[in-house]
């Protein structure tokens, strides 16, 4: 099968030749440290590419060598904004929200002063708004997709680095307070998810008329959940965001006939049945350390209707396991997600410093080697 064909044979519950593989995205791709490690254990002297800050766009030689059968289309920079670094190690958003990375930090994360952390319903609508429709974000991406899909065999990934409407609102412009502003707060919180969602439709209806005939899939993006449970209760999540999703999730698949693919952290098994019936049909990272996350029942459960993307542990095998750990764990999620279709094999999130290039090099490896069907794991 060629990559494309491999990847749309699994996205649609059938089984391709192998299990596919995937590296790159906004939530699977890898970090600049870790990156320049896998280069020099690779004596790789290729420059390193990044967007979005740490984030690498792998070189084409990385990507052959792991057999990786995606590529990805992302949205442009707006014309009127540019990354200027800041004091200690900051930069302020196109947002207006302030990001620093600490010394113990693998991540830039925001910090406040947040930009709407003491504003009213009012100040919702003055607020200095970036223009969605800066044509920096869609410059010449209709040709660059077009190419894709004309001259390679890859599937092709649409990823746009926007958080989604709750998580954009508590995480970068409100604060944690946001979260209350849920209960204590609700015309005010009601009033930003309404705006956010408001702007990203905007941004994905230009993204997507510039390359939603020539994507496979398409990336939207929402944490739901934590180590050991959901953010906001599952019924705060169908009365107050639900209908968010279902306006701004239903403007994306109108654009295109590309798969949904969702990316959610942490145990967010109690929203499948929900996030199902908004049409995701691709769940991103598989957090399997998270509580309830595990493999065997979410496919057991929820294996018919979703195609389960990642799926690797992140947060002990990859950082600190041996190689023997690590084919034991791609074995295990081949085993339990792969019969049938729908998964394909990266990473849970991107990886980060702590993980050795020998470990990066052991997960592709064995998935290769043993993602081939019919599986046959023991």
């Amino acid at each position: 099968m060629t990559p494309r064909e491999r990847v749309i044979a699994s996205l649609n519950h059938q089984e391709p030749d192998r299990v596919p593989l995937d590296l790159g995205s906004l939530s699977s791709t890898i970090e600049t440290g870790p990156y320049e490690k896998l280069k020099r254990h690779l004596k790789l002297e290729t420059p390193t590419v990044t967007f979005l800050r740490e984030h690498v766009d792998p070189d084409e030689y990385v990507l052959d060598l792991f057999s990786i059968d995606t590529r990805y289309v992302r949205i442009g920079k707006p014309h009127g904004w540019s990354l200027k670094m800041g004091p200690n190690n900051s930069y302020v958003d196109e947002w207006g929200t302030t990001f620093r990375k600490p010394s113990t930090s693998h991540y830039f994360d925001p910090v406040p002063p947040y930009p709407l952390a003491d504003a009213s319903v009012k100040d919702i609508e003055s607020y200095p708004w970036p223009d969605p429709n800066d044509p920096g974000r869609t410059e010449g991406l209709a040709r660059k997709a077009k190419e894709l899909r004309d001259k390679t065999e890859y599937a092709i990934v649409a990823d746009v680095p926007l958080l989604g409407p709750l998580e954009f609102s508590w995480l970068l412009l409100r604060g944690p307070e946001f979260l209350e502003d849920l209960i204590a707060n609700k015309t005010f919180a009601i009033a930003l998810l309404e705006k956010i969602t408001d702007l990203h439709i905007q941004i994905f209806d230009k993204f997507l008329s510039a390359v939603g005939q020539y994507i496979d899939v398409v990336c939207v993006c929402e944490d739901l959940g934590t180590q050991n449970d959901l953010l906001i209760s599952d019924r705060m999540y169908r009365d107050i965001l639900k209908p968010f999703h279902k306006r701004l999730w239903g403007h994306v698949k109108s654009k295109t006939d590309a798969k949904l693919f969702l990316h959610s952290c942490g145990s967010i098994i109690k929203l499948l049945p929900d996030l199902i019936d908004l049409g995701v049909e691709i769940i991103n990272p598989v957090q399997v350390s998270a509580k309830g996350m595990d493999t065997a029942f979410l496919k057991k459960e929820f294996g018919k209707d979703l195609t389960f993307w990642g799926g690797v542990d992140t947060q002990w095998v990859m950082p600190k396991g041996s190689l023997s750990d690590v084919s034991k764990e791609v074995k295990r999620r081949i085993k339990d997600l792969a019969p049938g279709g729908g998964f394909v094999l990266t990473a849970v999130h991107n990886i980060q410093d702590d993980v050795p290039p020998e470990n990066i090099i052991e997960m592709y490896r064995e998935a290769k080697e043993n993602g081939r069907y019919p599986i046959n794991i023991k």
